[in-house]
């Protein structure tokens, strides 16, 4: 009965997908430090990777649209990214480990676009919470980035590609799992340049970009730093998890709150809690101090994401959400990050702990965005 549940079913797909974001986002840089890449070619590596949703979230999510089964391509891609997922630790030339990483996360970034759009379709048919679906892959976040800082601090690192692999099956299964809600395919295709020339979506995307973006600098190297000043592995997953437990906070809360406060708004305080926890974070050295910067990790990541995805869901046209979505995912949380991500080598190299200032910037211009070009108008 449990699997009959439609919300549920979503969920299932939310909490795999982020079994394998749990394990990577905390411990993937770490994992590619111990086969010998310096910051530089980290940074080279995960911006790459990042950089793939510029051009494979669209073209998967442009299928979805096409034909109206949004289902089908994520079965693919998840069944694919496992099998990679699973041979890195088979290979050890680093050129190798370096080109099947990227490959990876260049089949799995398209399954989270292409999640949201699905559910986002089942909610206006079927009239549930996005915000409880959703938290669940907060959830999964949590225990996989708690217990996989445990497993891998006493069983070694090589545990890192194994723990995704394990998640990318959970997720084929669940994905088997989920309904085919299909959409109606496109009379006509609607083009990417159509999309982006709207006057309020693409100065959102801009906005969100630079504020999804000044997480690159914490996304490649906070691992690092913090096991740099003798964090272990262990409390390492625990902060990110506690960021992460804030989230599911706001998830709880926000589906009742939508209706009355504009995106706009919502990117304000995004940006200005931005600047707060990168300059924060200069000065962050022991745990507590760190753990209470990291509360602010759902409104600089959470509060941004939710409001375009509500933003997305209630003002674009319904036959092209899945494009606006992956290109939300490809623009805001792709380009952006990935040239974020670029640079945060060469200037954790140089600056160290005094980096996070550069994220505070990148803040800033999300706010000047969101101020001079979105307008006030309420969307919802």
């Amino acid at each position: 009965m449990l699997f009959k549940n439609i919300p549920t079913r979503f969920s299932l797909v939310y909490f795999s997908i982020f079994m394998v974001i749990g394990i990577n986002a905390p411990f993937f840089p770490l994992w590619l430090s111990s086969k010998g890449f310096d910051e530089r070619y980290i940074a080279i590596i995960l911006a790459t990777s990042v950089l793939t949703k510029l051009f494979a979230n669209p073209f998967f999510a442009g299928l979805g649209d096409k034909y109206g089964n949004r289902k089908m391509p994520m079965l693919y891609l998840s069944f694919i990214a496992s099998i990679i997922l699973f041979s890195l630790n088979i290979f050890n030339s680093p050129y190798l480990l370096a080109f099947m990483a990227i490959i990876s996360w260049a089949l799995f970034a398209p399954l989270m676009p292409l999640t949201e759009s699905l559910t986002t379709t089942a909610i206006k048919k079927y009239n549930f919470d996005y915000g409880n679906t959703r938290l669940w892959g907060s959830v999964s976040f949590i225990i996989f980035a708690f217990f996989g800082g445990i497993i891998i601090e006493n069983y070694g690192l090589r545990y890192v590609p194994l723990l995704m692999t394990i998640g990318a099956i959970c997720l084929f299964i669940s994905i088997v799992l989920m309904p085919s809600i299909k959409s109606l395919p496109a009379r006509k295709k609607v083009s990417t340049y159509a999309l982006l020339k709207n006057r309020n979506f693409f100065p959102f995307l801009l906005a969100c970009g630079a504020i999804q973006s000044s997480h690159g600098l914490y996304y490649g190297f906070s691992t690092i730093y913090w096991k740099s000043i003798g964090i272990s592995e262990t409390i390492i997953g625990t902060l990110w998890a506690e960021g992460v437990v804030f989230e599911i906070i706001l998830l709880a809360y926000f589906y009742k709150f939508r209706h009355y406060i504009p995106p706009k708004f919502y990117l304000l305080i995004a940006g200005s809690l931005a600047i707060v926890r990168w300059s924060l974070m200069v000065y962050a050295d022991n745990i507590l101090f760190i753990a209470i910067i990291q509360t602010l990790h759902a409104f600089t990541f959470g509060l941004t994401h939710l409001a375009a995805i509500y933003f997305i869901s209630q003002v674009m046209p319904a036959r092209s959400q899945a494009k606006c979505q992956a290109l939300y995912s490809a623009i805001s949380m792709g380009a952006f990050l990935a040239v974020s991500i670029a640079f945060s080598g060469d200037i954790y190299k140089l600056f160290y702990n005094q980096s996070f200032f550069f994220s505070s910037f990148l803040a800033f211009i999300g706010i000047v965005i969101s101020l001079k070009f979105i307008k006030t108008k309420r969307f919802f």
